[in-house]
């Protein structure tokens, strides 16, 4: 009878740990599916370079500048110091009496008409500006690739008389209202991005830009 009873005994604890078990073993996938998901989400990506410039050349580049208010700029590739490398591009600009804007310059890419930056989620430039000049960095969608067209522009930078790295978060920057397509769909497509460059505000005298090593990260 005591056998009896203690064999009864096993087998209901071996059910109870079995359906314990089976609890466990429900609530693992979802979490396995979780941590997957944020394995994921937190994997290091490499950084997308835009342009380095040691192809020592420009492609697609353009520059413009309030000629109203007395405003020039010229642009070219140079061996002045660079931030690394031997080639930077070398920008040199008059920023005009008016104070509303001043001039600016973009910048395409020789490793091909656009780059895909699926997955990054921030622009990397470096740039050595004359100290206390003000700035904005601009990304220019490509119409390819899942991108339509629209311009963002970053908010203000500020210059330092060396060498810096300047990065700028996508979800900082805001939709260019005056340029680029108009009638997109109002978000940042990173899959087609075909210009960097940089926007110098008016009434800060004269100067010199550098700008090198511009890649797309994920920060």
């Amino acid at each position: 009878m005591k056998k009896h009873i203690y064999a009864v005994t096993a087998i209901i604890a071996a059910l109870l740990l079995s359906s314990c078990a089976g609890v466990i073993t429900l609530r693992n996938p979802k979490a396995s599916k979780e941590s997957a998901a944020t394995a994921v989400d937190n994997k290091p990506l490499d950084p997308v370079k835009f342009e380095d410039f040691e192809n020592g050349t420009l492609n697609g580049s353009y520059n413009y500048a309030n000629k109203a208010g007395g405003a020039s700029l010229t642009l070219g590739i140079s061996q002045d110091s660079p931030h690394k490398g031997q080639y930077c591009v070398k920008v040199s600009y008059n920023s005009g009496t008016d104070s509303d804007w001043g001039c600016g310059f973009g910048l395409g890419t020789t490793y091909g008409p656009y780059v895909d930056a699926t997955g990054r989620n921030a622009v990397s430039a470096w740039v050595k500006a004359p100290a206390n000049t003000a700035f904005y960095i601009f990304v220019n969608e490509s119409g390819a690739n899942g991108a339509d067209g629209e311009y963002w522009n970053s908010p203000l930078q500020t210059g330092s008389g060396v060498w810096q790295e300047y990065i700028v978060p996508f979800d900082e920057f805001f939709r260019n209202i005056y340029s680029g397509v108009q009638d997109g769909n109002y978000n940042f497509d990173v899959s087609g991005l075909s210009t960097v460059g940089a926007q110098i505000g008016g009434n800060q005298g004269k100067g010199d830009l550098y700008i090198d090593d511009i890649y797309f990260i994920k920060k």
